[in-house]
């Protein structure tokens, strides 16, 4: 994690240059088929251009086996469309991620390995690497027993052999009902742009659902 993290910091642009802002707004649902079996949909929304322009969009399903009580298989199919002109252009996403969910010291931690297979009709298809960690910490804040995580995904283009972007995050859980759980936090994208590395902070919104 921190070795993705030196690479992506040696850019050539400072560290602070070319700043934006814009939101995610993410919505994750999951429901049992039996005890092994589950089906797992996340859908999200985006906006950058200090949240003028909405740009990124897209849904899915995945079906996923639990083959531990912490690790599970997962398999699906992501449609997106992206905005940068006036016209949204498609994507199709194939994905095969492995997830683990456990406990450390008291601290939940999670661990997602995705690859996407990426098929586009206005750039070049690639294969794309995901990983994804992350720690949320025992401590009830507030009443609202809020609980603080920390969070970072890296992806690498296996087209451009190269990572091309990271994110580094955090915020606050909260589980207001059995199966619910809610997240606003603040995500810091370190993305590259052409060659040149670009910044965006990012709020960052989260409603998950298990059924």
């Amino acid at each position: 994690m921190l070795v993705a993290l030196f690479a992506l910091l040696s850019g050539t642009q400072p560290l602070m240059a070319d700043q934006d802002a814009g939101g995610s707004y993410n919505l994750l649902l999951k429901a049992p088929i039996n005890d092994d079996w589950f089906l797992i949909s996340r859908s999200n929304l985006a906006s950058r251009n200090n949240f003028d322009d909405t740009f990124l969009a897209y849904t899915g399903l995945g079906i996923g086996y639990q083959l531990t009580p912490s690790f599970s298989l997962r398999l699906g199919y992501r449609r997106a469309w992206f905005r940068f002109t006036d016209d949204w252009q498609p994507e199709n996403r194939g994905y095969l991620e492995g997830y683990l969910a456990t406990r450390v010291s008291g601290f939940r931690f999670t661990n997602r390995a995705r690859i996407e297979a990426r098929y586009f009709d206005w750039r070049s298809d690639d294969v794309r690497l995901r990983n994804e960690i992350t720690l949320e910490a025992p401590w009830e804040l507030t009443p609202l027993r809020l609980k603080p995580y920390l969070e970072e995904e890296v992806f690498y283009s296996t087209r451009n052999d190269w990572i091309e972007a990271n994110w580094l995050g955090g915020g606050l859980a909260w589980r207001p009902a059995k199966g619910v759980k809610l997240k606003l936090g603040y995500r810091w994208n370190r993305f590259r742009a052409g060659d040149d590395w670009a910044n965006r902070n990012v709020l960052v919104t989260g409603i998950n659902v298990f059924f």
